[in-house]
């Protein structure tokens, strides 16, 4: 069974407490169940809202190594040259740029002042008979 789209928002509220610094949209998708798309839209969503930000790692495009070479904020991928420590120059191609997704700080922060708040009083109702 196919889940909300706004199980994505209390992921990433979930996410936004702990020590993770970017995520995928197959993660998202995974943890949801949610076909990617719809994930990834609503993503994009929360980019606008300032909730989260996306970044572009640049990946070898060697098989045996696909290690990330860069990941850059702008999507202006001409100025950016390819270059593995390991294999050398690339020329650079679409399928070598994923979409990765961060935590903006403010909302981090609020989140877990939020969650730290909530702990706290969850802790003095429970010693309340």
């Amino acid at each position: 069974m196919e889940g909300d789209i706004y199980e994505v928002d209390d992921w990433v509220d979930t996410v936004a407490t702990l020590p993770i610094k970017r995520f995928y949209p197959s993660a998202v998708a995974a943890a949801t169940g949610l076909p990617i798309e719809k994930v990834f839209n609503r993503l994009l969503f929360l980019v606008e809202g300032n909730i989260l930000r996306i970044l572009y790692e640049i990946r070898c495009p060697d098989y045996d190594c696909l290690r990330t070479i860069k990941v850059v904020e702008d999507n202006d991928f001409e100025s950016i040259s390819g270059l593995c420590p390991l294999h050398g120059e690339f020329q650079l191609s679409a399928d070598m740029i994923f979409p990765v997704f961060e935590i903006e700080p403010s909302f981090k922060k609020r989140s877990i002042a939020k969650k730290k708040t909530e702990n706290q009083r969850s802790l003095r109702m429970s010693l309340v008979y």
